[in-house]
């Protein structure tokens, strides 16, 4: 739940860089968002990702039938 609660705080400073960029279009805002908010956003995306995958992982542990051998 940590992870997700992370994931959505950087998803939201990377957005917030992003609409600072479209707001203030020189070229600070715009670098600052291309590279940092770009930054922020992959990072997000990537937490969230992980866990997706480790829950689907866990679930599918639970679910798999156990070898008798």
């Amino acid at each position: 739940m940590t992870a997700l609660r992370v994931s959505a705080l950087l998803t939201l400073i990377g957005l917030a860089f992003m609409v600072w960029s479209m707001i203030e279009p020189t070229p600070l805002p715009v670098m600052l968002a291309m590279s940092v908010g770009q930054a922020f956003g992959t990072l997000a995306f990537a937490i969230y990702l992980y866990v997706v995958v480790s829950a689907l992982r866990r679930d599918y542990r639970r679910v798999r039938p156990q070898d008798p051998s």
